[in-house]
C-alpha cells in the first residue's frame, strides 16, 4: 500500500513539475490593442523601450510646472499620463494619487518598461515616473525638468514607496 502512494505522489509530482513549466512558457512580451488583429501592433519590450525614450527626447528638458500639462511646463503626473496616451494609446488619471492605485504592484527586482514607479517625497508629496529599462525611469524634476534618473540613486533609493504596472496592453 506504501508503493502505491509513493509512485501515485511521484507521478503526480512529476505531473505537476511539467504543468508548471509548460504554463509558465513565455511566448515572448509584445504590446498591441488588446485585440491580436495585427502583427504590426505587436511590439517586444525592447520596442516599448524605444518608444518610451522616443517620447522622453521630445519632452528632455522641459521645465516642471505644478499643474502644468505642456511645453512651458508639465508636473510629474501630467508627464506620465501623457506619455502613456501617446505611447499605449491608455488613458490614465490625472493624478499620482490615482495613478498609485492602478494595475498591480510589481516588486522592484520585476520592473518593465511601462510600469509606474512611485516615492514618497515627503509627509504628503507623492511622486511618479515611467520605468523605460531596468532601472532607469522618465519623469519630471522640479530642479532639472523632464529627465530619466537611476532608481538605485541615493535620493531616489530612499524615496522608493511602490511600483504599479497598469493595464497597458503589454503582455508577457
Amino acid at each position: 500500500m506504501i508503493n502505491k502512494v509513493s509512485a501515485v505522489l511521484k507521478i503526480s509530482l512529476v505531473f505537476s513539475f511539467l504543468l508548471f513549466v509548460t504554463g509558465c512558457a513565455n511566448q515572448g512580451a509584445h504590446v498591441g490593442d488588446g485585440t491580436g488583429s495585427s502583427a504590426n501592433e505587436t511590439n517586444s519590450l525592447a520596442s516599448v523601450e524605444q518608444q518610451l525614450l522616443g517620447y522622453y527626447s521630445d519632452w528632455e528638458g522641459t521645465p516642471y510646472r505644478l499643474g502644468g500639462n505642456g511645453r512651458d511646463g508639465i508636473d510629474c503626473s501630467a508627464f506620465v499620463q501623457n506619455a502613456y496616451q501617446s505611447v499605449f494609446n491608455v488613458d490614465l488619471p490625472r493624478t499620482t494619487w490615482a495613478q498609485a492605485t492602478l494595475g498591480y504592484p510589481v516588486e522592484k527586482n520585476e520592473l518593465l518598461p511601462g510600469d509606474l514607479v512611485l516615492f514618497k517625497t515627503s509627509r504628503s508629496v507623492r511622486h511618479v515616473g515611467v520605468v523605460v529599462n531596468g532601472n532607469k525611469f522618465m519623469h519630471v524634476s522640479e530642479k532639472h525638468g523632464v529627465m530619466i534618473s537611476a532608481l538605485d540613486n541615493i535620493y531616489w533609493r530612499k524615496k522608493y514607496w511602490k511600483a504599479v504596472r497598469p493595464e497597458n496592453g503589454i503582455t508577457i
